[in-house]
């Protein structure tokens, strides 16, 4: 499966059946966006839900060429668009951030690795600024079904609901996080919304 879905055209069917898309336009009305901000989202894959956003200063960044890609020949100069990760001389040049979107990227990181990217944001954002992540994640109330979607995920670090927030915390002063739900979509997402005040 892992390897099926490094096609775009394959994971944006995929994320359609387990409900990512509809998880993805939640998370959008999270980060508030408006017209004129400057907006990062890393790990932004194909970046289909450009199309949602107002028009916003957007710069998207994956690692997967495939990905980045198809965004350009969608969206053009909608975006400026990265093949490599995001890093301090990113933060340095292109921030400070009104919003950062982290859609499905953490559980594809370790522990270490979360904590230097998420202390890096930390640094970049303007005041009022927020990161947005939506990750797979594993709890208690799911069913057998939506338990083996989220262990056989392409991430290899899929964690509880207090692992994500555990890792944010050490970074940011205000952590809201909920497990959301929609009708006939797996419990199998979870996202936080990271300020400091």
């Amino acid at each position: 499966m892992r390897s099926i879905l490094s096609s775009p055209s394959v994971y944006l069917g995929f994320q359609a059946l387990v409900g990512g898309t509809k998880m993805r336009s939640l998370c959008l009305a999270l980060l508030e966006p408006k017209s004129g901000q400057k907006i990062v989202d890393i790990g932004c894959g194909p970046a289909y839900y450009l199309a949602e956003l107002p028009a916003v200063d957007y710069y998207g960044f994956d690692t997967d060429a495939r990905y980045i890609d198809h965004a350009r020949k969608r969206f053009g100069s909608r975006g400026h668009f990265y093949v490599e990760p995001f890093t301090q001389l990113h933060a340095d040049s292109l921030g400070p951030f009104d919003g950062v979107l982290l859609m499905g990227l953490l559980h594809h990181l370790t522990d270490s690795e979360c904590g230097a990217l998420l202390s890096l944001l930390s640094k970049c954002l303007r005041p009022g600024g927020r990161v947005v992540t939506l990750d797979t994640v594993v709890h208690e109330r799911q069913s057998a079904i939506e338990r083996w979607l989220a262990l056989n995920d392409r991430g290899q670090h899929v964690r509880s609901p207090s692992g994500f927030e555990a890792l944010a915390k050490l970074h940011f002063s205000d952590v809201q996080s909920t497990l959301p739900s929609l009708p006939r979509i797996p419990s199998i997402y979870y996202a936080m919304v990271l300020k400091n005040r």
